[in-house]
């Protein structure tokens, strides 16, 4: 293939004309770029907008975005490049994801400082668009670039960066936590609020309980300061810029949290003690429907909760009666399966018809699990191979290890995907008790997984 040079883009469109035994002036009309563009450009004594660029790639029935590598090479040698011709060629880099083209691009700007913030304005605008790939690359060039480290521009850049990047492999997210905890305090207070969940939620997920105790407590502190001084402020009439969710969400999620990890802790005692502060909602000013609907949300989770804490503290009967209580919420239902197979195993009480009852959901969630996921629910993702291993064990106390050695597979094959090694070594654990009785079909799939996690049989 011949090699594309500088002048191509011209070359291209001259032998289209020339091979079309066309004019100037008759290409112009039939694209409808202005003739007067077209023939400076072509002169060379003008770099085509990209509009114009794009009606004539359109024109010649080529692919959107065929020549944008040669012209990035273009505005690079234009010294009357500005912010002004950039951004309308990012847009549509970013909208045909050439990523490769804006690299390039924002390396040009951030050698001029001051084209930082209007590239980091242009990342805000991607990324509530969604475009999550040109966002992302952005982020982490202004960061790089960033010049004042204790800017909350910077920990904004970083607080994106982390979100965005968060995916199935555990450590990996750990180490995104890492980084970007400390840029936690340079964000807004506002914004503080959300990276203070997305934190928590994350080293729950990560069973980090002593981070996420640390981290929900900043976070219902800073919640309450905030909602207290929003009401203090109303007579004032001064509006406040709100995070995503109600500020007492916030510090009614703490205690959740909070609650969350007396409970793995069986501290009982204090488990109680939370549940009761997010339970109470008679200091709440805010009466509006979607105030109701949060409440209201809190409410079932204490309701359920409550009969939780009595059922691992020994009240088995209310099993039933609080696995009723979830149904009407899958997600709800699964976290709630998982506290169940733990009082059985506690208990060594039969929970069969449960099982049975959710077997096709449970059989669904191993089949999505081992599927190419994205970060949705960490939480789930991270306490379901817990829960297979779980299962794996109740089955093999029941007698019934020829059950158990399936889950026991299951939760292995996820834990390789999550790169999580304290799940690993559980389940290999699980696995070689029962490795003879496993089938030769079950000891092909535990090597494969063996050799996806690179250890040696």
């Amino acid at each position: 293939m011949e090699v594309i040079t500088q002048q191509s883009i011209r070359a291209e469109l001259l032998n289209y004309i020339e091979e079309n035994q066309m004019l100037v002036y008759h290409f112009a009309e039939i694209s409808g770029i202005n003739s007067g563009t077209l023939s400076r450009f072509i002169n060379g004594s003008q770099l085509i907008p990209i509009k114009a660029l794009d009606r004539m790639t359109y024109t010649m029935g080529l692919e959107e975005g065929t020549f944008y590598d040669l012209y990035v090479d273009e505005l690079l040698l234009d010294p009357s490049t500005d912010w002004r011709r950039l951004r309308p060629f990012l847009i549509r880099c970013s909208q045909l994801n050439k990523l490769t083209c804006i690299e390039k691009i924002v390396d040009l700007m951030l050698e001029k400082s001051y084209y930082i913030s209007s590239l980091f304005d242009f990342a805000e605008s991607l990324y509530y668009e969604g475009n999550t790939a040109a966002s992302l690359l952005i982020y982490k060039k202004v960061s790089e670039g960033e010049r004042y480290q204790h800017a909350e521009r910077l920990a904004v850049c970083q607080y994106r960066i982390f979100k965005l990047s968060l995916g199935d492999d555990q450590q990996h997210n750990y180490e995104l936590a890492l980084v970007f905890e400390p840029f936690v305090k340079r964000l807004s207070e506002f914004e503080q609020l959300d990276a203070l969940k997305d934190l928590v939620n994350l080293y729950v997920s990560l069973q980090k309980w002593e981070k996420a105790k640390q981290l929900s407590t900043e976070m219902g502190r800073i919640a309450r300061i905030q909602y207290d001084l929003k009401h203090q402020r109303t007579g004032n009439k001064v509006k406040l810029i709100a995070p995503k969710k109600m500020l007492f969400g916030y510090i009614l999620y703490s205690h959740l949290i909070l609650g969350t990890v007396a409970e793995e802790s069986q501290n009982f005692n204090q488990a109680f003690y939370h549940l009761e502060k997010y339970e109470d909602h008679s200091w709440i000013v805010e009466t509006d429907d979607a105030a109701e609907h949060t409440k209201k949300q809190f409410l079932v989770w204490a309701t359920a909760n409550k009969m939780l804490y009595r059922i691992m503290t020994g009240d088995i009967d209310l099993i039933d009666k609080y696995v009723d209580s979830l149904a009407s919420n899958d997600n709800e239902i699964l976290l709630g399966l998982f506290k169940i197979v733990r009082a059985a195993l506690k208990y060594s009480c039969n929970i069969d018809h449960i099982l049975e009852r959710y077997h096709e959901m449970i059989h669904n969630q191993v089949i999505s699990q081992k599927g190419v996921g994205t970060y949705t629910s960490q939480v789930i993702n991270d306490r379901f191979v817990i829960f297979l291993a779980d299962l794996a064990e109740y089955y093999i106390r029941s007698l019934r290890p020829s059950i158990g050695i399936i889950f026991v597979l299951d939760s292995l094959a996820i834990s390789a995907k999550l790169n999580n090694d304290a799940y690993l070594v559980r389940c290999f654990c699980l696995f070689e008790k029962l490795r003879h009785l496993a089938t030769e079909d079950q000891l092909d799939k535990y090597k494969a997984i063996l050799k996806e996690v690179e250890l040696v049989i």
